[in-house]
């Protein structure tokens, strides 16, 4: 798991796809899981709950009422979701990748 802060509160938590914990929102699991698979999951999730469905500029769904991004990990041959979970008061365009508060580090890609 991966940790922002902001003026020393806690803003920002990316959690692995390999490491965990899980993580869930009503019973959605929302780590480790095929990514295509959980979007489609997750765009009824929102659509049923009067939720809005944001998507980053690298194709990452996600919601600003929720303040979640579903990022996607390499995971050796495979890739599985990274969820990237905001405070409220980074939600607001948590998937816009040049102008949200999400570090620019958790945006690119590197060896996890």
């Amino acid at each position: 798991m991966t940790a922002y802060y902001d003026a020393g509160r806690l803003a920002c938590v990316a959690v692995s796809a390999l490491r965990g914990p899980q993580v869930t929102l009503d019973g959605l699991r929302l780590v480790g899981r095929v990514p295509s698979e959980l979007e489609d999951a997750f765009a009824e999730y929102t659509s049923t709950n009067g939720h809005d469905l944001r998507y980053s500029q690298h194709a990452d769904p996600g919601s600003e009422t929720l303040g979640v991004v579903l990022r996607a990990q390499r995971a050796g041959d495979v890739v599985l979701s990274r969820p990237v979970l905001v405070a409220s008061t980074w939600a607001e365009r948590c998937c816009d990748v040049t102008e949200g508060r999400i570090p620019t580090e958790e945006w690119r890609d590197r060896a996890w």
